[in-house]
């Protein structure tokens, strides 16, 4: 009799929650204070799809402009002022959050009421620990590389590969640790570009069922993008334009022994510090079946084809001109450059970002010295 009584007292509870008026949706009030800005419009965006969307935009009265609405989950939210470079990332949530800025300095704000915002910054705090010392270690790496100091060289590598070993590190235990809290899923979707597709799924797998986030959603998705594209996996095809604006397809390109999809830009220095090792390797290697397939994440039409003469890189090249929006970029993960990805003479992917003599080794071992 007692537990028919518990089961009645349950079935009648619900039914009068059930009964009553659905209580409002929680919303966000962002109070934005700002000095030096009167009359400016305000705009509260988002980051969608490597776009810019307004979300709500206002006017700066007496030094005071208002968002509310509602969102799902904490997320990051930018605010920008008109005829100012830059953005405020802040962290909105269901919640009173207030923001004081000055429109002549945005880089110093304070920001309170959001819990997700304090989380990140107090993560944020820490990780500038890290910063600090890898800039301390990269001066001093380049230093002694206008010294030709190439024993201070080595050692000023190695303790920058330390400390970026130990900031990832202090992130991944963060991650870990904190696996129910959508600013952890931010930190990794902030930073997904370092992770491999082991290390990625792991972190993944370790997150909560609950909350979702859209960041979540994100790195689910890009883990299903990496297996697409592993190593083992056949290639994906694309068109882009070459610099004659004719319409060339990757999979035209498949045959050769071993083929070499690069991604790159004439603006990034690292792929511009890596092209003369492709262009050596292409040169040694091009009459035994080795071929290269640029891909440029250019915008200025006239810089790639600069890059591409002064580098003398003389191998196809295609771009879509979109930048960091390239679309063959997109199926492949691409999330930095330098990116390849090697191809065998059937379009199965071998090998991903080779560099230097790492790469020299590969072609060699397979197409012969």
């Amino acid at each position: 009799m007692k537990r028919l009584s518990i089961v009645l007292l349950a079935l009648i509870s619900v039914f009068a929650i059930s009964c009553q008026s659905p209580e409002k949706q929680a919303q966000f009030a962002l109070t934005v204070n700002l000095s030096n800005a009167e009359g400016k419009q305000i705009k509260l965006e988002q980051r969608v799809n490597d776009e810019w969307v307004v979300a709500d935009s206002a006017h700066v009265v007496e030094g005071i402009a208002n968002f509310s609405g509602s969102v799902d989950s904490p997320e990051i939210y930018y605010v920008t002022i008109e005829s100012v470079r830059g953005a405020i990332p802040v962290f909105i949530e269901n919640t009173a959050i207030n923001l004081t800025a000055d429109a002549s300095n945005i880089r110093e704000y304070q920001i309170t009421g959001s819990a997700s915002q304090n989380r990140l910054k107090a993560f944020d705090e820490t990780n500038k620990v890290f910063d600090e010392q890898l800039k301390e270690h990269y001066n001093a790496y380049r230093a002694a590389a206008t010294e030709q100091n190439e024993e201070a060289m080595a050692e000023a590598e190695a303790l920058y590969d330390k400390t970026e070993l130990e900031k990832n590190n202090y992130l991944v235990d963060y991650v870990t640790e904190n696996n129910a809290d959508v600013v952890s899923h931010y930190l990794v979707y902030r930073n997904s570009y370092q992770f491999d597709l082991e290390s990625l799924e792991g972190i993944v797998i370790n997150f909560a069922e609950k909350p979702e986030s859209p960041y979540l959603t994100a790195l689910k998705e890009r883990v299903k993008t990496l297996k697409r594209v592993a190593v083992g996996q056949p290639f994906v095809d694309f068109s882009q334009e070459n610099p004659d604006n004719e319409l060339i397809a990757l999979s035209d390109h498949i045959g050769s022994k071993l083929l070499l999809v690069d991604f790159w830009a004439s603006w990034c220095q690292p792929c511009r510090a890596e092209n003369p090792n492709i262009v050596s390797i292409h040169n040694d290697y091009k009459d035994k079946g080795f071929d290269v397939f640029g891909v440029s994440f250019d915008t200025d039409r006239e810089k790639w084809l600069e890059a591409i003469e002064a580098d003398q890189l003389n191998w196809t090249q295609v771009s879509d001109l979109a930048g960091w929006g390239n679309a063959a970029g997109k199926p492949y993960g691409v999330q930095s450059i330098p990116h390849s990805v090697l191809l065998d003479e059937n379009g199965i992917i071998i090998a991903k970002n080779l560099r230097g003599d790492k790469l020299r080794e590969k072609v060699a071992e397979i197409l012969g010295e």
